[in-house]
């Protein structure tokens, strides 16, 4: 209980957010290096790397259906990647300083993000 099972030091800084996919023995992971890495746990290899943001990137997560990952940054976007094809497929723009959480609904099409802009917004992406 406990143990140190792996570590993984490829990001270029310090390193923001990280998710576990839902079903497949991934993580995502997200850092100061304007970087997102997808890994895979059983391997314990970075798989590949996502590139895009501008700024640093604070949170990312899967999606619970979708080949998608949902990252934020401090250029004041948020991004939703296909982890499959590697691209980004949609880039949310509104927020006026820093997005430092997004969230994919559960089970609705939407899309939650709060800044430092002093406001959340509520996205539909379907």
């Amino acid at each position: 209980m406990g143990t140190l099972l792996e570590r993984y030091d490829e990001h270029d800084g310090p390193v923001r957010g990280i998710a576990f996919h839902p079903s497949q023995p991934l993580f995502v992971s997200a850092g100061d290096d304007y970087k997102i890495k997808v890994w895979n746990y059983k391997t314990r290899r970075c798989q590949f790397t996502l590139t895009g943001h501008l700024d640093y990137v604070r949170t990312v997560y899967f999606h619970h259906e979708y080949p998608w990952i949902i990252s934020c940054s401090d250029d004041q976007t948020i991004r939703i990647w296909n982890w499959q094809s590697r691209s980004c497929i949609a880039i949310l723009t509104g927020h006026n300083h820093y997005v430092y959480s997004a969230q994919f609904h559960p089970k609705e099409d939407l899309v939650v993000s709060a800044s430092l802009d002093q406001t959340v917004r509520v996205w539909d992406i379907s």
